[in-house]
């Protein structure tokens, strides 16, 4: 079964509270798995869905809602998160 891939920068226009939000948390999760991955040997990457957990917790807006923005923009839930070309 093959996995669905997103780019980081198809995440730049969207918005749940400010242009850029879910872009701007996404680079900072992969750093940390980026970083992760180097101590550890194995490659991870964030899922839209754990996207959407994520700043669920951190902003204490509803999971859903943050989904409901995520189908909006035609974002695959189980897709997973990849840096753009050229950057890692």
């Amino acid at each position: 079964m093959k996995r669905t891939k997103i780019d980081l920068r198809s995440l730049k226009s969207v918005k749940v509270l400010f242009e850029g939000d879910i872009y701007d948390l996404a680079c900072l999760l992969l750093k940390a798995y980026n970083a992760k991955d180097q101590r550890t040997g194995f490659r991870s990457r964030p899922t839209v869905y754990g996207l959407a957990t994520r700043y669920s917790m951190l902003t204490d807006i509803s999971t859903d809602a943050i989904i409901e923005v995520f189908n909006r923009h035609g974002l695959p839930l189980g897709a997973t998160v990849e840096s753009d070309e050229g950057q890692s």
